[in-house]
């Protein structure tokens, strides 16, 4: 038998406590008052199901109908994030009263909710999903800066971290899945069929094509591209999943100036409390330096401003917002024969304004700032696979649970003749107390 088992075991034989999950997501820790030997722990993944059963005392509180107590809620691992006293018989018509005593983040005078102005269950879900936004903005912000598992901020998995990577992976560390279309002639320069003349040319429609080896490519100036990510996630107590699928479609203005849009989706689990994200980027690639078409070394420079809103939202954090941004990602290219270095920085500014759906409100209250500098070295075979390796720095430059993380990539690219690439490697984040291992998949579509 496990340690954990017998303690559970110890646990169940003692009347009036019900053992939480050491992993639960959402814990209440309840005592009655002025009997500290009768007390009970309750947790779960659904915070405003649990809350409803607490203010009515039914379901796994049941034990508790018609006592007085206080409890504790500790919110995705930050002890005592709301403190709530029951009295079922303290209210202006002798009715039930709840009276959240103290909520982090916020310092106002205690909140009462009285029976008598309609069921306690519902009140307390109102109170954290539409009645409250100023208190739940303040609530949601002080939990971005300890909780590891925030939905809005703070840690890898937050909204405002996937904004960023979501840039940062496009126009910096894999910029070279979407090569500029000189660069991709110069991949297969040594290739060109010899029946064939010049690298490039336009046609009587003005439709640009690009001639790589014996192939010739219509892409009408655009390039459209899709990127899987998929990770297991530890962070603190907690463990679950990661799955993000990016959609993104580049017009090339002309050889300089490209309008990029980007539609990120998002979804993660943690402890069976579900998390979705959607977002929209708008992003203007400029190349300040472009290599020769045949040249076989040289710089390349691009400079990418952009900006975009993001939405997310959890029933099961009785959490969620939108967010806008704005930054620029700055990538130094190096191509020397076979080789490409990239070295690439970024700075976003991340904030956030109250989502207003139906009669529901809610504000995450994020002012955030957040700097990568990643690198990443390439090397090409001669049939067009190629394997690379580097990494990424990223850091909260505002309080954050996580402060600061690592993020390790490695893989192998196909380099396909029709302007087409494909990737697919390991990507990993490493925190304090935060550990994430999977993978991407990247597909550029010639087109």
């Amino acid at each position: 038998m496990t340690a954990r088992t017998l303690i559970a075991l110890a646990f169940s034989a003692v009347p009036g406590i019900a053992l939480a999950q050491a992993d639960d997501l959402f814990v209440f820790e309840l005592t009655e008052t002025g009997n500290m030997s009768n007390s009970l722990i309750v947790g779960g993944s659904t915070l405003p199901d649990l809350a409803e059963d607490l203010a009515d005392t039914e379901g796994d509180f049941a034990s508790f109908d018609g006592l007085q107590f206080d409890a504790m809620l500790r919110y995705a691992g930050v002890d005592g994030a709301i403190d709530i006293n029951y009295d079922p018989s303290g209210g202006s018509m002798g009715g039930a009263v709840l009276t959240i005593n103290n909520i982090e983040g916020y310092d106002g005078p205690p909140i009462v909710l009285d029976e008598a102005d309609g069921d306690l269950g519902d009140q307390l879900q109102d109170f954290f999903l539409k009645d409250n936004p100023d208190i739940i903005k303040d609530f949601l912000s002080a939990i971005a800066e300890t909780s590891p598992v925030s939905i809005t901020d703070g840690n890898p998995l937050a909204s405002t971290a996937r904004s960023a990577n979501f840039r940062f992976n496009r126009f910096g560390l894999f910029a070279d899945a979407s090569p500029a279309s000189n660069q991709i002639n110069r991949m297969f320069v040594d290739r060109v069929d010899p029946g064939l003349e010049g690298d490039a040319e336009s046609a009587e429609d003005d439709v640009p094509r690009m001639q790589l080896g014996s192939a010739m490519i219509d892409h009408g100036g655009f390039l459209s591209r899709i990127d899987f990510t998929g990770q297991t996630v530890s962070a603190g107590d907690f463990d679950g999943s990661s799955f993000d699928v990016n959609f993104s479609t580049e017009a090339r203005l002309n050889e300089r100036v490209s309008l990029a849009f980007g539609v990120p989706i998002g979804y993660h689990t943690i402890e069976g409390a579900d998390v979705f994200n959607i977002g929209l980027h708008v992003n203007l690639p400029i190349n300040i330096m472009l290599i020769e078409e045949d040249a076989k070394q040289g710089f390349s420079w691009t400079l990418t401003p952009g900006v975009s809103a993001e939405g997310v939202v959890s029933y099961d954090f009785a959490a969620g917002g939108t967010l806008y941004s704005l930054g620029v990602t700055n990538a130094f290219r190096y191509d020397y024969d076979r080789f490409t270095f990239i070295a690439a920085q970024q700075i976003t500014i991340h904030e956030s304004t109250e989502l207003d759906v139906d009669e529901y409100k809610i504000d995450p209250g994020i002012e955030q700032q957040i700097l990568k500098l990643g690198g990443k070295a390439l090397y090409r075979f001669t049939d067009g696979a190629a394997v690379y390796v580097g990494g990424t720095w990223t850091d909260f430059l505002e309080d954050a649970a996580i402060d600061d993380y690592v993020t390790p990539v490695a893989g192998v690219m196909w380099q396909l003749k029709n302007g087409a690439n494909l990737s697919i490697g390991y990507e990993g984040d490493f925190g304090d107390d935060y550990d994430a291992h999977g993978g991407r998949l990247t597909f550029q579509m010639p087109f």
